[in-house]
């Protein structure tokens, strides 16, 4: 039930004013990795996925964008990493590692799918340069944001859960 409470948070943050990919995606991701269950791992995928065609559709007015199925990709890919690196490995330095490694995945692959579909950059190696580039100041927001987040986010659930372990025990 908690780890719900993370999920519907982080998509729930995504609705409120923010800097550019200053989310708590990246965090809710790794933590869901870390400590959900395995069978319950499609909700954040879901809600995320869900989240997206909701603020298309409400927030930025638009029907959306192929390069979703690349942001799609990197949330799964993201969730991968978190269920290899973290579960019973929870410690800080492994958690800012696997953040820094989440963000610089999610710009990577979100990057290629702006210039793979659209029509803002040619498809040449120059313009993909071009298009990594001009996303320089957005990954700047999101590490910073997902490593802000990540911080909070494990540090929250690591208090909830030694505080309920300590009043169940004690």
């Amino acid at each position: 039930m908690l780890m719900m409470l993370f999920v519907v948070a982080a998509v729930g943050m995504r609705f409120l004013p923010h800097a550019w990919n200053f989310t708590p995606v990246v965090a809710m991701l790794l933590l869901a990795g870390a400590f959900m269950k395995r069978k319950q791992l499609w909700v954040p995928i879901l809600a995320l996925v869900a989240s997206d065609f909701a603020l298309n559709l409400w927030v930025y007015r638009t029907p959306g964008a192929a390069d979703q199925y690349f942001t799609w990709s990197a949330y799964l890919i993201i969730l991968g990493m978190a269920l290899w690196a973290l579960p019973g490995r929870v410690r800080w330095m492994r958690v800012g590692t696997t953040t820094i490694a989440g963000s610089c995945i999610f710009f990577l692959i979100s990057n290629f799918g702006v210039w793979m579909t659209g029509t803002m950059y040619p498809r040449t190696m120059g313009g993909l340069i071009t298009c990594y580039g001009m996303g320089v100041p957005f990954f700047r927001s999101a590490a910073l944001g997902d490593l802000l987040y990540a911080g909070a986010f494990f540090g929250v659930y690591a208090l909830l859960t030694q505080r309920q372990s300590v009043t169940v025990a004690g």
